[in-house]
């Protein structure tokens, strides 16, 4: 076994380890800040973090008792102004790997402990024992979790009692995936790989659940089990109720932050084009001023959107159309008689919506993106085709994580 050696910490990498040069090559820490001296044990790139010697001036105490053992978290060991600065530098390295040296990033959008409404954990069945929570770091294992602090309360005060009742919908072949969202009028709960709950004694007992745990709505295997009042969330002037189990801001703040951007950014636009729309997330906003098409590839989410839109307060059109955009992207000529476009796609990017978008005479186009990678490359493709990035704004949508947010306003 490798004995522990003692080493500096030279720079943050952007998964959160702590980066030292050493034998040759670069050894990552995990939980080590920039300008530490730490023991650490090498084990091939990795170090195991042994103690700190000198410990950075940016370390504070972690807010949670399970971090570094539970997988979820990352950074909480990081002070708030050094963590957005890092932040800030995740997106301004990303952009500058396209060419983007000196783009001025704006500081970054802070979240806080307590509201992530929504919640992805694991359940496993060890013989008799349930294990629910999160991964570890870089493992398979469950970690016990029965009180998270980024959470809002709501689910936190659901977690014990729905561990007392998960392994009576469990098998002992598969993990269980529970998606948790709290929602203006209750959490909806969804589980993935399950017994099938549809009838007899297990559609009971998920009954005797929900009802017990008062929610709002319960999904199994991608259907729904009982809706004892539709799932709400507000969304400008409108209320949605989202397809089970589907994909939704973590955070209604981080949500409100975007929203508000992205309406300051298209200005007084009176035909929008909202791409890879989801729901409605900025859709229903943008349609309190103005004609909106909304193209999204899921029919369960635009479904949500249109109910929400017939119900909301004194909405203009919304022209819904289910699209793929990654196999049919919207082409130049049909973005002509609109003022502006915004995009919202998944962690892959939208590379072929892109090429079409800098053929468009759009003249503001808002890109809004989970991955700043993915995320620099189509922005390269946007100003070689004649765009001008005219704002970046980092938001903390998944708070100590290595992942960032990002809402760029682009002109021509």
């Amino acid at each position: 076994m490798t004995d522990p050696v003692e080493i500096t910490i030279d720079e943050l990498g952007a998964k959160g380890d702590g980066i030292a040069y050493y034998g040759g090559g670069s050894l990552y820490v995990p939980f080590a800040l920039e300008g530490e001296r730490v023991r650490v044990t090498p084990m091939g790139e990795r170090g195991e973090l042994e103690g700190i010697v000198t410990p950075s001036p940016s370390r504070v105490e972690p807010i949670c008792p399970l971090f570094q053992t539970c997988g979820g978290c990352t950074m909480q060991h990081m002070a708030p102004e050094a963590y957005g600065a890092w932040k800030q530098d995740l997106v301004r390295d990303a952009l500058a790997s396209r060419g983007f040296e000196d783009l001025a990033i704006n500081p970054l959008v802070a979240t806080k402990p307590g509201e992530r409404r929504r919640a992805v954990l694991t359940a496993r069945l060890i013989g008799r024992r349930l294990l629910f929570g999160y991964h570890e770091a870089r493992s398979t294992r469950v970690v016990d979790v029965d009180h998270c602090p980024l959470l809002v309360p709501a689910l936190n005060a659901l977690l014990p009692k729905l561990a007392d009742y998960l392994p009576l919908f469990m098998t002992k072949k598969k993990e269980a995936r529970i998606t948790l969202l709290a929602t203006h009028s209750g959490v909806d709960l969804s589980l993935d790989d399950v017994k099938d709950m549809r009838g007899g004694q297990d559609y009971l007992k998920a009954v005797e659940m929900a009802e017990d745990l008062d929610l709002a709505r319960l999904s199994a295997n991608g259907e729904t089990l009982l809706e004892r009042r539709p799932p709400l969330l507000r969304m400008g002037a409108a209320q949605v109720s989202p397809p089970a189990g589907a994909f939704v801001q973590a955070e209604e703040s981080a949500e409100r932050a975007m929203a508000k951007m992205i309406l300051e950014s298209v200005g007084d636009a009176k035909r929008v084009i909202d791409l890879f729309c989801g729901s409605g997330t900025f859709a229903l906003r943008l349609a309190k001023k103005a004609q909106v098409w909304a193209l999204e590839g899921e029919d369960a989410a635009l479904k949500s959107l249109e109910r929400a839109w017939r119900f909301g307060d004194k909405l203009k059109g919304i022209k819904m159309e289910r699209r793929d955009l990654f196999r049919r992207p919207l082409l130049a000529a049909e973005m002509k008689k609109f003022d502006a476009l915004v995009f919202d796609p998944p962690r892959a990017g939208a590379k072929a919506q892109c090429e079409e978008i800098a053929k468009s005479q759009l003249p503001v186009v808002v890109a809004v993106s989970c991955n700043p990678g993915t995320l620099a490359r189509d922005l390269r493709i946007l100003v070689d085709g004649g765009y001008t990035i005219a704002s970046v704004t980092p938001v903390d949508q998944f708070l100590y994580s290595p992942h960032v947010e990002c809402v760029v306003t682009l002109t021509r």
